[in-house]
């Protein structure tokens, strides 16, 4: 007679091994599939740029005819260079307003560079579409508003500086600010993702700074947080390691990801660019 209630015995290990596959692969094909959404946190909300009242807009078209939105200011007088800054995987260009407050204070001119489906801009993220984003920006500073090209000094916070690497190696700027790097998403992706095989060839975007850094020849300064935990340290000092001279690596051993400006990262930027 069997009881009801009574405790089923579980299968042997390796009888459940086909179970366990299965789970692991329809995991790992989730993983694939939804790549994109665990590497760009876009808000989608239009900026508001009453709270920073000093800067005005600028409207750009890329070379896939998409037209997009970022936030300017003209520098003071022609000799000073004017950054044109890339932001982070998440949230849009009104947060990154007070990171500026202080170039502008020293007469520097900004562009604050919104990506696609960012900040009420159209289209969807990509690693392609972000290096089009860029060079739509960088012909906008060059063509539009006539400010030379070794003028300009790209910043890339955190993902953006795949996209500051990438423009470095196009065109001749005067240097590059990269706040919290990676050597490569790739890298990246290896850490978090260990346990998901060939992303070498499933990785979609990958920003492969290590490589491209070796090709540019313009003063780099490099900022990593010791408590870093989205992008370790490490990451940003093998980027070091693998840039040009002549370059500057500043670690500060109690900033996380998001924290470097509590730390002195805003001075020891401000030092550099007026050193270049």
């Amino acid at each position: 007679m069997k009881i009801p209630w009574a405790k089923k015995k579980k299968k042997p290990f390796k009888q459940r091994i086909p179970e366990y596959l299965l789970i692991y692969t329809v995991f790992v094909v989730f993983i694939i599939f939804s790549q994109r959404h665990f590497l760009y946190f876009p808000d989608e909300n239009l900026p508001d740029i009453s709270a920073t009242p000093w800067m005005g807009l600028i409207e750009v078209t890329t070379e896939d005819h998409l037209t997009l939105t970022g936030w300017w200011i003209y520098p003071l007088s022609k000799d000073k260079p004017t950054i044109l800054m890339f932001h982070g995987n998440a949230q849009n260009i009104e947060v990154r307003a007070p990171k500026v407050r202080s170039l502008i204070q020293q007469g520097y001119g900004v562009l604050l560079a919104e990506y696609r489906g960012y900040g009420g801009n159209p289209g969807k993220p990509s690693e392609e579409g972000f290096y089009k984003d860029g060079r739509a920006y960088m012909e906008g500073l060059t063509e539009k508003l006539s400010i030379p090209s070794e003028n300009i000094i790209l910043y890339g916070e955190s993902l953006g500086s795949g996209i500051a690497v990438q423009l470095a190696t196009e065109y001749n700027v005067r240097g590059i600010v990269l706040e919290v790097p990676f050597s490569s998403i790739l890298a990246v992706a290896r850490l978090k993702f260990f346990f998901v095989p060939f992303k070498n060839f499933l990785l979609k975007d990958q920003y492969l700074n290590s490589k491209k850094i070796k090709n540019i020849n313009i003063p780099v300064f490099i900022g990593v947080g010791g408590k870093d935990v989205v992008v370790p340290n490490w990451f940003g000092k093998k980027l070091y390691e693998a840039a040009n001279e002549p370059k500057k690596l500043i670690e500060y051993p109690e900033a996380g990801h998001n924290t470097l400006y509590l730390h002195g990262f805003e001075e020891d930027m401000l030092k550099f660019i007026e050193g270049i």
